[in-house]
């Protein structure tokens, strides 16, 4: 969906992939799933989720690819991560979730460039959606993939747009119904891409452990 009418596509830009993420440290990710199943099992959970989102990065074509860190690295464990798998090391800013996804995509949106950033827990984002999304910065300004409890799994610019990040109530099921608010205050052209879920409760997890067994 978008807002107002479409611009004509610009022709080819360098392409960037922004994979957001914290840290796998014991009892910092996914403390929804530790109160459930512990903080040993939530660590591993995680790591196989990030290492599945740079897997399937991996695996689109012609892009720059960065992973944007929050979190102590006092062992280098983000550099060494970024070294193995081709990816440019990015420290995430200062603020809520909000400011620093602004960053990030601030950072990337040099020299014409059209960014993607992404959390590390929706397995339906591959390298199709990916390239979807890519096409659709031609004729909008931002492109997000809305998730089924409210909020957004990625966003992707292709113009400097801050206002729609700003006033969110991140981590509620209001996010996304804020965001367009925001997208239409600002008069900014985007279109959601098919609305995808992500691991952030034990029943989700149970989910992807489901449909990975009927595959």
């Amino acid at each position: 969906m978008s807002a107002s009418g479409s611009a004509p596509g610009t022709g080819a830009a360098r392409r960037v992939v922004i994979v957001f993420a914290r840290l796998p440290q014991l009892g910092k990710v996914k403390t929804r799933l530790a109160a459930a199943l512990g903080d040993s099992a939530a660590l591993a959970i995680y790591r196989e989720l990030l290492d599945d989102t740079l897997k399937r990065v991996d695996a689109c074509p012609g892009i720059e690819r960065r992973l944007c860190v929050t979190g102590d690295d006092p062992g280098g464990l983000a550099e060494a991560l970024a070294t193995l798998r081709g990816y440019r090391l990015m420290r995430q800013g200062d603020g809520d979730l909000g400011a620093r996804m602004a960053q990030a995509l601030r950072e990337a949106l040099d020299d014409g460039a059209r960014a993607l950033l992404l959390g590390c827990d929706c397995p339906g984002i591959d390298a199709g959606v990916l390239d979807e999304a890519f096409d659709a910065l031609d004729a909008h300004d931002m492109v997000f993939v809305p998730t089924e409890d409210g909020g957004y799994a990625m966003v992707g610019a292709r113009i400097d747009h801050p206002g729609a990040f700003a006033g969110i109530d991140w981590g509620t099921a209001g996010v996304m119904s804020q965001t367009r608010a925001r997208l239409c205050e600002h008069a900014i052209r985007w279109r959601e891409l098919a609305t995808l879920w992500d691991v952030d409760e034990p029943q989700d997890w149970a989910r992807l452990l489901r449909e990975r067994g009927a595959r």
